[in-house]
């Protein structure tokens, strides 16, 4: 591949990074804001799909020798006056995306790149579609109006805002850490893949109690550092468990709610793992077949959700 064209291929698909994410955000940020079951699961979804096309962008500017642009975020569009005014956004958003998609995929000639966008447009529109009926549906949900705030839950929802925030600065560190990692230590990227699921998991969590008690959750792009020696990830991310831990049992420990109570203790035992993985990593008994079976493709699942 010419170095002309290789470049073009990082910068496009570096651009296309800040879309998805920026698309990620907005679809969860409207679901919460929605708050119906139907359409909450519906726009999880499509998120889900968003990450795929990130993962799938982020992975050939590694292949190229260019690093994702992970880190950065397009415009985010948050309100509006009504939910079909607020789906609308959606749309729009899905419509942009597939117009450049296709442009970039007129502009380029490297066919694995090409299939890539080829299979992003097709996503983006089925999305613009699903979005069409969503739009009609939500006609019928009554929007809440503002109620009697609770000045002790506002606190304890500054507290969840305050914890979200480092669970989104710690999704794109570990998702750009898997990524960097990807051919030079599959194991390692694996695990650190899983880590940011779990924390697309905690994320959901947290950003549906806060909506669901009348509140807004913070999605503003936090600054997150990148980091690619293997043992500085692994020694931050075992420090990162045990102050996280710390963090969400004290929260616990102030809210009343019993089931706010039992989600954030849920995620405090879940913070145990990189201790083990360090010993597991450090191991001889691990060889190339075994590495190669770890790598599979990134599967999101039920990323928001509060089973699992």
């Amino acid at each position: 591949m010419r170095d002309l064209e290789r470049e073009k291929i990082i910068q496009y698909f570096n651009y296309n990074i800040t879309l998805e994410h920026s698309a990620i955000i907005q679809y969860l940020f409207h679901a919460y804001t929605i708050g119906d079951a139907e359409t909450e699961n519906e726009l999880e979804e499509i998120a889900r799909e968003e990450m795929k096309h990130l993962r799938m962008f982020a992975h050939k500017v590694v292949e190229l020798g260019g690093k994702p642009a992970i880190f950065d975020r397009a415009a985010v569009f948050l309100n509006a006056p009504t939910y079909e005014d607020l789906i609308q956004l959606d749309i729009d958003a899905e419509l942009m995306a597939i117009q450049e998609y296709k442009r970039q995929r007129d502009e380029i000639t490297e066919e694995s790149a090409k299939k890539i966008l080829t299979r992003a447009i097709e996503d983006e529109t089925a999305h613009s579609v699903i979005f069409k009926k969503m739009k009609e549906n939500v006609k019928n949900i009554v929007k809440n109006g503002s109620s009697e705030i609770d000045e002790n839950m506002a606190k304890v929802v500054q507290l969840l805002n305050t914890v979200l925030q480092k669970q989104y600065q710690k999704i794109l560190e570990h998702l750009f850490q898997s990524f960097m990692l990807r051919h030079k230590n599959p194991i390692l990227s694996d695990e650190v893949e899983q880590k940011a699921i779990d924390q697309m998991k905690h994320f959901g969590w947290i950003a549906e109690e806060i909506s669901e008690k009348g509140f807004s959750i913070d999605v503003n792009l936090p600054k997150a550092k990148p980091m690619e020696n293997p043992q500085d990830i692994i020694k931050a991310v075992k420090e990162e468990e045990i102050t996280a831990k710390k963090e969400f049992q004290e929260i616990s420990s102030k809210v009343e709610s019993p089931d706010l109570s039992w989600i954030l203790q849920r995620i405090a035992d879940r913070e145990i793992h990189y201790t083990d993985l360090e010993r597991f990593l450090n191991s001889n008994d691990v060889d190339a077949k075994m590495a190669s079976e770890i790598v599979k493709a990134f599967t999101v699942g039920s990323l928001f959700k509060r089973g699992g």
